[in-house]
C-alpha cells in the first residue's frame, strides 16, 4: 500500500501595510529581523502580518532605512494563520486581529512617517 504525501499548495500573497514592530533577534548564533505589519483587509477587518528576515531588511534596519510606521509591500507565501491564543487559564481567546505568518520573497519599501508640522 502506498502512502500519500500531503504537499502544500503554493499560496502567493501580496500585501501592503505599515510596519508596527521591528526587533533584531539572535537565535542559534544567527541574527535576524523579527517584524510585524498591519494591513486593512476590509472595513471591518485588519490583519497582522509577521515575518523574519536575515539579509536586506536586517541591513536596512541597522542603517536606519527601515523604521516603525513606514509603508511596505510584501510578496511571499503564507506559512501559517493564527486567530486565537491561550489565556492564563488555558482558555482559547480570539485575537483582536488575525495573524498571518509569511515567508517573504520580495519587498518594496514605501514612504516613511512624516514628522508633525509645527503650529
Amino acid at each position: 500500500m502506498t502512502e500519500s504525501i500531503k504537499y502544500p499548495d503554493a499560496q502567493q500573497l501580496t500585501v501592503h501595510g505599515r510596519i508596527a514592530f521591528l526587533e533584531e533577534v539572535e537565535y542559534n548564533d544567527q541574527n535576524f529581523l523579527s517584524a510585524a505589519m498591519y494591513t486593512t483587509i476590509s472595513e471591518q477587518t485588519d490583519a497582522r502580518i509577521v515575518f523574519t528576515n536575515s539579509n536586506g531588511m536586517l541591513t536596512a534596519f541597522r542603517n536606519g532605512n527601515l523604521i516603525v510606521g513606514q509603508e511596505m509591500t510584501l510578496i511571499g507565501c503564507i506559512k501559517g494563520i493564527r486567530a486565537f491564543y491561550k489565556d492564563k487559564e488555558g482558555q482559547l481567546q480570539p485575537l483582536k486581529n488575525p495573524e498571518l505568518q509569511v515567508t517573504v520573497q520580495q519587498y518594496i519599501f514605501g514612504s516613511k512617517p512624516q514628522p508633525k508640522a509645527d503650529k
